[in-house]
């Protein structure tokens, strides 16, 4: 068995697709109007899990993230991606960027608030 993707509501999906795929450099990997009129806006990286930006344009759902405490998505420096993210896009940090360690190994991350108040960690593995 393995996780095919996440499903998130967003309130604008030109926003909220710039903000994966220019920024963080997500891939769009497909999208469809569904018969409800719902846009399904794929992204995916590395891995094959995508996210899935679901959008009404007739605004009849609710976008504010409910029992979703965060997405995490692994990347090759933390530190450096907080940085751009802070000059390029209005995100803030929540916590960190730390170094911390999960029994396994160490990691170094942050959570970051990205478009709809959905929050994001960002995890570098370190050597």
């Amino acid at each position: 068995m393995r996780v095919v993707h996440t499903a998130i509501w967003v309130s604008d999906l030109d926003e909220t697709s710039k903000f994966f795929i220019d920024h963080l450099g997500l891939d769009h990997v497909k999208d469809f109007v569904g018969g409800d009129g719902v846009t399904n806006f794929y992204v995916a990286g590395d891995g094959g899990a995508s996210i899935q930006l679901k959008y009404d344009p007739d605004g009849d759902y609710d976008v504010e993230p409910s029992g979703i405490d965060h997405l995490s998505l692994a990347v090759d420096d933390t530190d450096g991606l907080v940085e751009r993210l802070q000059s390029e896009t209005d995100c803030s940090v929540v916590k960190g960027p730390k170094t911390v360690n999960d029994s396994v190994s160490d990691k170094r991350i942050a959570f970051v608030e990205i478009p709809d108040g959905y929050v994001l960690e960002l995890e570098q593995t370190l050597e």
